[in-house]
């Protein structure tokens, strides 16, 4: 039992740093943003799902299939993770706008894309406990809500700043 609170702990730690490396990277290079497709996501979410293919595959089956679900759940994760970063440096420079209803919008988009970011590293550390044990069920399902929700807010932040609004709203 040690040696598995041991091991869950690396693991988490591997998974924040790489996920801090990944940031830092992301800042670094400036790299493009992409949209995240949210039904597609959703559905690699859907635990209703999960269970068919439970029932219906093998041992071995069900279990190459999930660890492959896993890394392309994984792999969205970070997408929204950089958006937000995105997201949140591109509103940084919006919080000291002369606009006070601009800047109070652009500090509800940073304090929901750092709500966002903090929700993704814990996501990597749930995929990860995943992946190594795929009969856990630890997928987060609140992160696809609060990204929906940081969209909109970022949409209406746009239509507040319509000089700033294409380079926003093209980050989500």
């Amino acid at each position: 039992m040690i040696t598995f609170i041991v091991l869950a702990i690396a693991l988490c730690a591997i998974a924040l740093l790489y996920f801090v490396a990944r940031s830092r990277g992301i800042h670094a290079a400036g790299q493009a943003e992409r949209p995240v497709d949210l039904d597609a996501f959703r559905t690699l979410m859907d635990r209703d799902d999960e269970e068919f293919l439970r029932k219906k595959l093998s041992r071995s089956e069900f279990v190459h299939l999930k660890r492959r679900r896993v890394a392309v759940t994984v792999k969205y994760v970070g997408r929204i993770a950089k958006n937000s970063a995105i997201v949140l440096q591109k509103a940084e420079n919006l919080r000291q706008d002369a606009n006070a209803e601009v800047a109070q919008a652009a500090a509800q988009v940073i304090d929901m894309a750092t709500q966002i970011r903090m929700q993704c590293m814990v996501a990597f550390a749930k995929l990860t406990a995943e992946y190594l044990f795929p009969s856990l069920q630890l997928t987060p399902a609140t992160l696809e809500p609060t990204y929906q929700a940081l969209r909109e807010k970022v949409l209406r932040l746009g239509s507040l700043q319509p000089q700033n609004a294409a380079p926003l709203a093209t980050a989500i």
